[in-house]
């Protein structure tokens, strides 16, 4: 066999080893999306907003503030990337909340897409709630007696956690955990938002970055075809 014939075979089986390596990975490592708001204008495949009254949203120096100006305005950020109903999902989000932020500053799951709406109770729609207003803060559970984990005085300024993970969540703030519970539901919906009703809360809040993984997050994975083509190109060279 001449070398050239054999060097062509070791590219045909690297390729089929790098094409079913490269496919195995990509849909059995969970993928990471990174939200650093770089850009002045939301990523309308990722992200939706729901707005009532006069909330408003702006993106300035990196970061996002969400603004509900009063009681009779309400602003929700739903992630729209990928579906979360049975996978594993991890969400991470940097925020500060305004001082005076009347209890409402939120990062939640809900069974619903909803917009901000005129209710003076938890609409059980609601699942798992992380209030972080001046008031006080903690995770919320949807139970018969909506369960509070957490801290117990206000918390303006951190890192908040939830970790899907089989048939359990796990909540963090600043890398400790404050609550550990069952799935109860498992279609839901991601939001962010500095009030999820339009009757009686109000305030801002600000987001450095969100961090979101699972199997099913996009990412920026390795390009099979460009893989192979370099690795073409090294055999070629060497011929």
């Amino acid at each position: 066999m001449s070398s050239k014939r054999a060097a062509f075979l070791l590219v045909v089986c690297l390729s089929t080893v790098i094409s079913i390596s490269l496919g195995w990975v990509s849909t059995a490592i969970s993928a990471e999306y990174l939200e650093e708001f770089d850009d002045k204008n939301l990523a309308t495949n990722v992200w939706e907003i729901k707005a009532e009254g006069d909330a408003s949203y702006k993106i300035e120096d990196g970061q996002l503030t969400l603004t509900s100006p009063d009681v009779a305005d309400g602003l929700l950020m739903y992630w729209r990337g990928s579906e979360i109903d049975t996978e594993d999902f991890t969400v991470e989000i940097k925020a500060t909340v305004a001082l005076g932020t009347n209890n409402a500053a939120v990062i939640a799951f809900i069974k619903t897409d909803l917009p901000p709406i005129l209710n003076s109770t938890i609409n059980p729609e609601w699942k798992t709630l992380v209030w972080c207003g001046s008031d006080n803060s903690g995770w919320y559970i949807n139970d018969d007696n909506w369960s509070r984990a957490g801290a117990e005085g206000p918390e303006l300024e951190g890192i908040w956690k939830v970790s899907i993970e089989g048939n359990g969540i796990l909540c963090y703030f600043n890398d400790e955990e404050v609550a550990a519970f069952d799935k109860v539901q498992e279609d839901r919906f991601l939001c962010f938002g500095p009030d999820t009703y339009t009757s009686h809360y109000s305030g801002e809040m600000t987001i450095d970055w969100i961090k979101l993984s699972g199997l099913s997050v996009p990412s920026a994975a390795v390009d099979p075809a460009k893989k192979l083509s370099t690795v073409w190109g090294s055999v070629k060279s060497a011929l």
